[in-house]
């Protein structure tokens, strides 16, 4: 692509938020009524994820077809290969090695979930492992993997897909993955499966593509109407769908799982559309903390977990309850500041090259 495209610097402390709700969710201290509230809906944060890459990976797309006339598409999966691959075999590697490491520093495996599946984990199918056997992997990072399968499933399935829609028809494909994954979650809801592969979570990652076909195709056409809007609804509809991000997860009601997926994907449609085209009101430079955080976003997610079950069994050999206030505290602390220094040296050490040879090709 010779013309330069356009960056969501926003996007960096975007993923950061993202990440730190679910950095919370995993924390595992109850007892608190308002850090439960908070930490709720770490599911929810992962989803955003989805709309999220849904967006970039959209515009990219369109952006290369308006520019070339076509799209890569061996490059395009070369630069998903390079941006996942590296980090992703060197945890999974980590996480079968764990059980070694931790007989090493004489601290017990954990015995909930199923051993680690090498195929399974290789082939990014963990997802339809946790699936068959509602379970979940005994070793960290395994756990999270999953939302990682799904994203390698959605570049393969987007990429062949927008590869042969014509531009103007995107919208097509986004209306009929809408429609599709609301089709397969009933499906997998009257089946008891859990909603962790590619197409209960497609609807997710077409919201965040409607926003990039808006500014990619139409962007004009939405400006002009998104300047007939008043500043203050616009403040009022983002501080509205940040609320339901928070408070929607702690609401409990009947077919919830079935409903929550729509309202949350027209939610964060929402925050993007806002956030891309009244980026100058809405702007988190590239400088701000959370956006310098938010570049390490990939490491953090993978490495959180580890961290926060290492020292869960610290704690428990050193007697210290996190029902206590103060060690509670302490231990958020801590495992949040080791789990960003072990994420910027991967970053620097690993993901950083691999980034370089990435935006080679073009």
């Amino acid at each position: 692509m010779s013309k330069k495209i356009h960056t969501f610097e926003t996007f960096d402390a975007l993923r950061f938020f993202a990440f730190f709700k679910v950095f919370l969710f995993h924390i595992p201290i109850v007892g608190f009524s308002v850090f439960n509230f908070i930490k709720n809906g770490g599911g929810g944060a992962v989803c955003f994820f989805f709309s999220l890459s849904g967006f970039l990976i959209t515009y990219l797309i369109l952006e290369e077809k308006k520019q070339t006339g076509r799209m890569n598409l061996h490059n395009f999966f070369l630069r998903r290969a390079l941006r996942i691959w590296p980090l992703y075999y060197l945890m999974l590697l980590f996480a079968f090695l764990s059980p070694t490491i931790l007989s090493f520093i004489s601290l017990n495996n954990s015995g909930e979930g199923y051993k680690p599946d090498w195929f399974m984990s290789v082939f990014f199918l963990e997802n339809y492992k946790m699936i068959l056997t509602n379970s979940f992997p005994n070793v960290s990072p395994l756990g999270v993997m999953w939302s990682l399968c799904v994203e390698e499933h959605f570049y393969f399935i987007w990429g062949i897909a927008l590869f042969f829609t014509p531009l103007r028809k995107t919208y097509v494909l986004i209306g009929a993955s809408i429609i599709f994954a609301n089709i397969a979650r009933y499906v997998f809801y009257l089946n008891g499966w859990s909603f962790l592969d590619i197409f209960t979570n497609l609807d997710y990652f077409a919201y965040g593509a409607f926003p990039a076909v808006l500014f990619s195709l139409f962007k004009e056409d939405t400006t002009r109407y998104l300047a007939k809007i008043s500043d203050p609804i616009k403040i009022s509809v983002l501080f509205i769908t940040l609320c339901v991000v928070l408070v929607f997860p702690n609401i409990y009601f009947r077919y919830k799982e079935l409903i929550e997926p729509s309202i949350l994907g027209l939610t964060f449609c929402l925050i993007i559309i806002l956030i891309v085209f009244e980026n100058q009101k809405f702007s988190i430079g590239s400088t701000n903390i959370f956006s310098v955080l938010g570049t390490f976003t990939y490491s953090l997610y993978l490495m959180h977990t580890i961290v926060i079950n290492l020292f869960i069994k610290l704690f428990e050999k050193m007697e210290l309850s996190l029902t206590c206030p103060s060690i509670a505290l302490l231990f958020v602390l801590i495992t949040f500041s080791i789990t960003v220094a072990a994420s910027m040296l991967s970053y620097y050490l690993i993901e950083k090259p691999f980034l370089k040879l990435k935006n080679k090709c073009r």
